[in-house]
């Protein structure tokens, strides 16, 4: 298989393709980034024709955001953490049971909690549908017997959303690298555009209509870098008076914000300056309404969402050169790059950008257009089928 295709395969002239049945598991409870690519993945192959049914738990984001899709959702799975064998066998029969039911063609499961009863449940249906598996961390793997099992004998293919996973994955020592394809993450270029209108944002929250706006979306958790950002922004505002700030985070631990609001109140950054909104739902207007979007992470970032979402409304990253981020930020070109932890490196490069309005127009043109031709939801779309196909064929022979 050609892990680097950038298209589906083409039926021969007159072929009929029948559509397959595809089941994601998805054991998110929150709307991480992980899980937002697991249902646009399954809302892009519900798109195109194809049956997608969605195994969650009761409650969850997941959940929520499925049925809103109309996807088929089944939200009676457990996927608990840590050794819980009834929750586990409870998890595999449901997807033996799917499977056999429906028809399944594909299992793609998104996270490790769910990978394990994903390849035990293909194994128990009597209908085998191929199993894929997504990783969209840079933790690196340890190459363990089990691991070893998982990847070379129980699952058909790994989808990394990077180069940086996608090379990590193929150098593993006992790993057979032609079992991983890579499959960048992809954003929707028609709900995050250039022309969509931020000032409304601006608006709400007081922000003069030139003044300069740093914007950071990020979860609240220690690897998104909140401590950094705080830094650099009271350094940068004792030089930038009218500077105005934005934070836009979801707590997944409760007391935290109230502390990440404490921190930047003791730093001198008063609600004048920085606001801080919990989760948006209209992000698309708020990255919109930025001058420039903060992206001060120390480490993961497998994917990154809100860097593709700046770079298709056309506003430059300041981000740290972790992960996947060099790959998606073109330094100097799409945005800016800046060491890890460094406050002093993301003052400079922000300040760089807010005092140079012209610059940031270059390169929000130059990240509108890299993002049109290399994340367009169109193309994972074609990408995911084309692959989704190979490995049924493999199995069964879907066409």
């Amino acid at each position: 298989m050609s892990t680097q295709s950038g298209r589906a395969d083409k039926p021969a002239p007159g072929a009929l393709v029948r559509p397959l049945t595809i089941l994601h598991l998805i054991s998110h409870m929150h709307p991480g980034g992980r899980a937002a690519t697991a249902l646009r993945q399954a809302r892009l192959l519900a798109g195109c024709g194809h049956r997608v049914l969605v195994g969650c738990v009761r409650g969850s984001a997941a959940e929520e955001r499925a049925r809103a899709m109309g996807l088929q959702v089944f939200a009676d799975f457990r996927f608990r953490r840590g050794f819980r064998p009834a929750g586990f066998w409870h998890d595999c029969r449901l997807v033996a049971s799917r499977c056999n039911i429906h028809g399944v063609d594909i299992v793609h499961t998104h996270h490790s909690a769910e990978s394990w009863v994903g390849c035990v449940g293909v194994w128990l249906a009597s209908r085998r549908p191929a199993l894929i598996r997504s990783r969209g961390i840079v933790v690196p793997v340890k190459p363990h017997l089990f691991n070893r099992l998982l990847h070379n004998q129980l699952s058909d293919c790994v989808v990394a959303p990077s180069h940086v996973i996608y090379d990590q994955l193929r150098a593993l020592p006992g790993f057979d690298p032609g079992k991983v394809a890579l499959i960048p993450d992809a954003v929707d270029t028609t709900r995050f555009h250039p022309q969509t209108d931020g000032q409304p944002v601006r608006e709400e929250f007081g922000v003069p209509r030139d003044a300069p706006f740093v914007v950071m979306v990020a979860r609240l958790e220690p690897v998104k870098g909140h401590e950094v950002f705080l830094t650099a922004l009271a350094q940068l505002a004792q030089t930038m008076p009218d500077l105005r700030a934005l934070c836009a985070c979801d707590e997944r631990a409760p007391g935290v914000l109230a502390a990440t609001v404490e921190r930047a109140r003791a730093a001198g950054l008063g609600e004048r300056t920085l606001v801080f909104t919990g989760l948006r739902t209209d992000v698309e207007r708020v990255i919109a309404a930025a001058s420039v979007i903060a992206l001060p992470s120390l480490g993961s970032e497998g994917s990154s969402r809100v860097a593709l979402e700046a770079a298709a409304s056309g506003v430059p990253v300041v981000a740290s050169a972790v992960g996947c981020l060099p790959e998606v930020v073109e330094e100097g070109v799409t945005g800016m790059l800046v060491p890890p932890g460094d406050p002093r490196a993301l003052v400079e490069a922000l300040r760089l950008l807010l005092h140079d309005p012209a610059l940031a127009r270059q390169m929000g043109r130059a990240a509108r257009a890299r993002a049109e031709t290399l994340y367009h939801e169109r193309l994972m779309a074609e990408r995911l089928e084309g692959l989704y196909r190979r490995a049924g064929e493999r199995r069964k022979g879907l066409r």
